[in-house]
């Protein structure tokens, strides 16, 4: 006798991918080297790192239709990002720079399975403090992104991603000026270069065609 899963392979009507999974099947996802197309999907999602590691928070919402995605995501209060950027003598000024906020939104394709690539356009503003002078300043930046999406039950998921976002535009080139030091604006991460882990939940709103 042919098993349930060989029985629906065959019959080219394969178990639901993610959202459309059964609610009994642990681990959702369906591997597949073809991209996954959903014919209209919604996902709502977190990044782990920011408040396990440099607080604050970040939201994002992508739409999906086909191959193609297309994200928003907004950053509010990220602090420990800007602090971790200070250079030894602002430390030992006592300094402080706060990521104040950061938003933006990013298109692209799925390649195979759930493994995506954006592009990205983000906008970052960042206040920098020496006791009570303070001084806030904005950088643009445009980049790639590279994750993948792991459906655990349902709609949740958790997806990897590493990005790069290079500085294309400050509102202060030649810095700012704050209790006598001279501070240049920061990169994101590591020179453009971080990752992070999602967290998230999608809604199959007109689901894959299997």
């Amino acid at each position: 006798m042919l098993s349930p899963l060989l029985t629906l392979t065959l019959l080219g009507a394969l178990p639901g991918h993610g959202p459309s999974a059964p609610l009994e099947k642990f681990i959702s996802h369906r591997f597949q080297l073809e991209a996954h197309q959903p014919g209209l999907q919604l996902a709502f999602h977190a990044g782990l790192l920011q408040p396990l590691f440099v607080q604050g928070f970040n939201a994002a919402m992508d739409v999906r239709v086909g191959r193609f995605v297309a994200t928003y995501s907004h950053g509010e209060g990220l602090d420990g990002v800007g602090q971790s950027a200070l250079l030894e003598p602002e430390k030992a000024a006592g300094a402080n720079l706060g990521l104040t906020w950061s938003t933006g939104g990013g298109v692209g394709v799925t390649l195979i399975d759930e493994l995506y690539v954006l592009v990205d356009f983000k906008v970052h503003r960042y206040a920098f403090s020496v006791g009570a002078e303070r001084s806030d300043y904005t950088t643009f930046t445009i980049g790639g992104e590279l994750g993948y999406r792991f459906f655990l039950w349902k709609g949740l998921h958790v997806a990897p991603v590493i990005r790069y976002w290079p500085t294309v535009w400050t509102s202060a080139p030649q810095g700012v000026n704050v209790g006598g030091l001279t501070h240049q604006p920061v990169a994101q991460g590591a020179s453009g270069f971080f990752a992070n882990i999602l967290i998230g939940w999608a809604f199959d709103l007109v689901p894959e065609a299997t």
